[in-house]
Order: C-alpha cells, then sequence, then structure tokens
C-alpha cells in the first residue's frame, strides 16, 4: 500500500532500522509497536500510530498523507467541478 511505502521510504531517510524507531518510540512514548508487520503490510496501521510516526519522523501529517496521494493518485479526492 502507499501508506507502507511511505513508511519505508520516512524510516530509509532517517537511515534508522526499523528495531532502532521502535525502540526510540517506546522510550520516547512507552508505546510498542510492531513495525515491521506494518511496513509488510501484514499488521494493522491506526490513525493514532499514523500520527505517532509522523510526529517521529518530524513530517507534518498533511505531508505525509500528500506523499501517500503521489504514490497512488487513485486516493486523491478530487474536487467536484
Amino acid at each position: 500500500s502507499a501508506i507502507r511505502k511511505v513508511l519505508q521510504d520516512l524510516r530509509a531517510e532517517t537511515e534508522l532500522t526499523q528495531d532502532a524507531v521502535i525502540i526510540d518510540i517506546y522510550d520516547s512514548k512507552g508505546i510498542t509497536i510492531n513495525l515491521a508487520r506494518i511496513e509488510t503490510g501484514k499488521g494493522n496501521i491506526t490513525p493514532s500510530i499514523i500520527y505517532l510516526l509522523c510526529e517521529y519522523y518530524k513530517i507534518p501529517i498533511s505531508i505525509f498523507f500528500k506523499r501517500v496521494e503521489e504514490i497512488d493518485e487513485k486516493l486523491l479526492i478530487k474536487k467536484k467541478k
């Protein structure tokens, strides 16, 4: 999915391993996430986890979803004429 791809890209841009992200989030927020399952599409991702990861990667959630739309244009909501 496009969401999975954006999350993978964000992590690659920071040059962090999945384990490093998981540990950082747990240490700062006390929340455990299964990033491997999320990034492979085998786990469900909630809006709160998307927000948490956007906060972690220091990216506005609006930019996150813009990147999602750029990957999968079917998700782009077109304005009525």
